[in-house]
């Protein structure tokens, strides 16, 4: 008991679930919708957590708070729940521009669907990116002959091995579709980026400053959207913080990523 209780006080937003809960059992989404601030991802790592000590149970697919945790909740002092509330608009503006609630929700049901959802997309992407001599210099799309055509499978598989190791340093795990799902569906706007860049090139040989602009700010904004996805997942497998993660993908994926592409196109 006195470990459980340590374990909600160290982590505000477990006690704001069991106080939802309080007021009546609540499925994924309802919860979601009155913590709006709290990723889906972690609401279902916690909700699950919370289960597995036998403070919460689920009955079809709704959660409801038992007798021990309402001991918990009835022992805890009241206000830690606001402390993760600063975090509302943030998350807030991820939502919309990344679709994190629905890759969380397809995720929570079968990691699988992304997998066949995502697969296709990142193929067709690599194929007229080929087609087009377009290539993905790590996670930034690239048109020039400073780089030969391999680059791309190359990026892909090294996207790959660092997302794995990123996962198995914060939580040791072996290699399954569900981290394979992970890589792929958050490779969808590094994807569709490609393929913009890819059509663009091809359909115009003579592109203006007006054309690059635009490919320039999509070239440099869709992997941030696939890191904020990546790192979504990522949060739901390990249970890490969402932000946490992002810091560290951002760190080793973007910034050596945007100095390589720097460095190349400016040669």
């Amino acid at each position: 008991m006195a470990e459980d209780l340590a374990d909600l006080i160290s982590m505000p937003r477990r006690i704001l679930l069991l106080t939802l809960l309080e007021d009546g059992p609540k499925d994924i989404q309802e919860i979601a919708r009155l913590a709006p601030h709290i990723p889906l991802s972690i609401i279902v790592y916690d909700l699950e957590q919370l289960r597995a000590r036998g403070i919460v149970t689920k009955r079809s697919n709704r959660y409801l708070i038992t007798d021990r945790g309402i001991e918990l909740l009835g022992r805890i002092p009241k206000g830690l729940e606001d402390a993760w509330r600063g975090l509302s608009a943030f998350n807030r503006v991820l939502n919309v521009i990344s679709l994190r609630p629905v890759w969380t929700y397809l995720y929570y049901i079968n990691p699988l669907i992304l997998l066949s959802m995502s697969t296709p997309v990142v193929l067709l992407s690599l194929i007229m990116a080929w087609l087009t001599n377009v290539k993905l210099l790590l996670i930034f799309p690239y048109m020039g002959m400073a780089v030969p055509w391999y680059i791309s499978p190359i990026s892909i598989i090294t996207y790959g091995v660092l997302d794995y190791a990123i996962s198995y340093r914060l939580k040791p795990m072996v290699i399954h579709l569900r981290e394979i799902s992970n890589i792929m569906v958050s490779l969808i706007p590094i994807a569709i980026s490609l393929s913009i860049v890819s059509l663009l090139y091809y359909f115009m040989v003579h592109l203006t400053e007006q054309i690059l602009i635009p490919i320039y700010i999509i070239s440099y904004l869709a992997p941030v959207l696939s890191l904020v996805m990546l790192s979504t997942l990522t949060a739901l497998d390990t249970g890490v913080l969402f932000e946490h993660i992002a810091i560290i993908y951002l760190a080793v994926l973007y910034v050596p990523s945007s100095i390589l592409y720097l460095t190349i196109v400016n040669l």
